[in-house]
């Protein structure tokens, strides 16, 4: 039986045939694991120094969505395959951050700092904005919140459940992204980096005061004893 494939090369403006005998599979010493390459070590990714490993995923989402969108600026190409994981990166990082930004904030109020189990930005910023509006906010701020509501609502709104940007369809048989016929990733892009600056801002902030506090209390307990 002769066999042929359409190598689709994701980054090619074509799909080029050729015979099975030419397409690269799978070897016997591939392994996911292989760490080969020395003279790579640019290549290597670590993943086990010490620091807050919420921060590894939430950096890499936003950074992976501006890798997407930087290629297609500098190509013209791509743009209609890779605006899903473009959707999908932001959006992700957002449910990350404000999931952080509600422990911190609930830290922050001394309150119990349990995960919350949801993937909707709505609910994960009304919990986030009703914890940040217990403090006095100056109003500059509250307009960044206002701004930031705004943009938030509007992602929700395009993918309330985080199915949209991962699968054409939803359980029920019906379209995703019904209502997102066009996307300019630019514009999207620089909206969704002002949210990212200002949740970055408030996260920075809280980690800053939380540790401060901490170390208050620390010097004082070594000082007074339990007084």
């Amino acid at each position: 039986m002769c066999l042929t494939l359409a190598c689709m090369d994701p980054f090619a403006e074509s799909v080029n045939y050729a015979p099975f005998s030419t397409i690269p599979w799978p070897i016997p010493n591939d392994d996911l694991a292989a760490m080969d390459d020395a003279d790579e070590w640019w290549l290597v990714a670590c993943m086990d120094w010490p620091r807050d490993r919420w921060l590894g995923y939430i950096l890499g989402y936003r950074k992976a969505a501006a890798v997407l969108v930087g290629h297609v600026t500098e190509t013209g190409h791509h743009q209609d395959t890779l605006v899903y994981p473009f959707l999908l990166c932001w959006r992700h990082y957002v449910e990350l951050q404000l999931k952080v930004a509600i422990t911190l904030l609930r830290r922050w109020h001394e309150e119990p700092a349990e995960l919350v189990r949801t993937h909707k930005i709505n609910l994960l910023w009304g919990t986030a904005k009703k914890l940040l509006l217990r403090q006095e906010l100056p109003e500059e701020d509250l307009e960044a919140v206002n701004n930031t509501e705004k943009i938030l609502l509007q992602l929700h709104g395009l993918d309330p459940t985080s199915e949209h940007s991962r699968y054409p369809v939803r359980n029920d048989g019906s379209h995703t992204l019904e209502f997102l016929p066009r996307v300019h990733m630019r514009r999207f892009h620089e909206a969704m980096e002002r949210v990212a600056h200002f949740l970055d801002a408030c996260d920075s902030k809280l980690r800053e005061d939380i540790n401060t506090r901490d170390e208050i209390r620390a010097d004082y307990s070594r000082m007074h004893g339990d007084e």
